[in-house]
């Protein structure tokens, strides 16, 4: 599982964690091209809205999982 700051609040660990599970999940089934928005939301069970208060788009996502394995 992938570390999140500790100094955010418990929901929003939880659903940036739901979307970090759900992008590593996706990234074993198809390539990264081959995600979108909509299959992250799906397997988060989470809707659009919150996603993108969270992630400006996928490739901010990839962003920041990067980030977090560098960590």
């Amino acid at each position: 599982m992938l570390v999140i700051e500790e100094k955010l609040d418990r929901r929003i660990k939880r659903t940036r964690t739901a979307i970090l599970e759900a992008f590593q999940d996706l990234l074993a089934e198809k390539m990264f091209e081959n995600i979108s928005v909509q299959d992250l939301t799906e397997r988060a069970d989470i809707n659009r809205g919150t996603f993108y208060a969270h992630f400006e788009d996928k490739y901010a996502l990839l962003d920041y999982w990067i980030g977090q394995l560098v960590r």
